[in-house]
């Protein structure tokens, strides 16, 4: 890769750094403030801590029932078994990721794990209809690549901080609401201020999180553009193909893993149109805005960025 995709792919790390260290700097803060208050306030810090991190422990198996995956061994799918396999040691794995399938229409892709269950990458049988083989192998290198980043302990940190501060909001505005007539009134007001302050907090840091998920999206697109044999190229296709078959409605039953997925299930952002015109079309204002409340980044920028990929690579 050249100077200038390096720096690309440097400046892409600095900003997701920086990203996490905001929303860890600002959430330890508030911590502080929070240990500080009252033991109230000490044991639903606790709590949300533990479950948060109980739910993460056991997302994988939460993720295999839910959506009922199919383990897939070298016997069943030998093309697939070996491509992940190859892959992984491609991109300095020390242990191949589990392959599953998941039953659905809706094409599509997901990495997913913990350090108790292990690790998995799970492709649909839509996405095995819809794509060719060079074009799943692409999706595969994105997969492997939030693998190989450690995307869900970075993306399980950056989630969870905000979710807590909401919990603890809520749980501060309604105990205030339902203990007034217990408690002296400028106590329940202050307690109501506190319990607003976290929950602007918490939305503020939980568009942090959607920013770092988004950028982490275009650093696993990178990953496949350089571990794949013109992986960029392949990728632009599968991710045309992805959202032009995708069907909001089907998309809908993967909604509580879209973060995890290659693309958002639940949108179609584009209508059938080649990869050069949807790279050279202008994203409106209300498109914009949109985005910033999205898990993923528009296919516009993914396929332009992915151009630049290809001309420096």
């Amino acid at each position: 890769m050249s100077m200038r995709g390096g720096l690309s792919l440097l400046g892409l790390k600095i900003d997701m750094m920086l990203t996490l260290s905001f929303i860890i700097a600002v959430s330890g803060f508030v911590f502080v403030f929070l240990l500080g208050s009252s033991l109230g306030l000490v044991g639903g810090l606790a709590v949300a801590l533990a479950f948060n991190f109980l739910m993460w422990l056991a997302s994988p198996y939460l993720l295999t029932t839910m959506y009922r995956l199919k383990p897939v061994e070298r016997g069943d799918m030998p093309w697939l078994y070996s491509t992940i396999e190859m892959l992984a040691m491609k991109s300095g794995l020390k242990r191949m990721p589990k392959v599953y399938i998941a039953p659905t229409n809706v094409p599509n892709a997901f990495a997913f794990g913990s350090p108790l269950f292990g690790y998995g990458v799970a492709v649909t049988e839509g996405l095995l209809h819809t794509l060719n083989e060079d074009e799943i192998e692409a999706v595969l290198g994105h997969e492997i690549g939030h693998i190989r980043h450690g995307d869900m302990h970075v993306m399980m940190i950056a989630t969870s901080l905000p979710a807590i501060f909401l919990y603890i909001g809520r749980w501060l505005i309604w105990g205030s609401v339902l203990g007034y007539g217990s408690r002296d009134r400028d106590e329940a007001g202050y307690t109501y201020m506190i319990g607003i302050s976290l929950m602007v907090i918490g939305w503020l840091l939980y568009l942090l999180a959607l920013h770092l998920s988004r950028l982490r999206e275009f650093y696993a697109d990178a990953h496949s553009a350089t571990t794949v044999e013109r992986g960029a190229e392949k990728l632009q296709r599968a991710l045309v193909k992805i959202v032009e078959n995708t069907d909001p409605k089907q998309g809908a039953k993967l909604a509580s893993a879209k973060a995890l997925m290659i693309t958002d299930p639940t949108q179609r952002e584009i209508a059938e149109e080649d990869i050069r015109s949807i790279m050279e079309r202008e994203v409106s204002f209300s498109e914009r805005i949109m985005s910033l409340f999205s898990t993923h980044p528009r296919i516009e920028e993914r396929l332009r960025k992915l151009e630049e990929l290809k001309r420096v690579s």
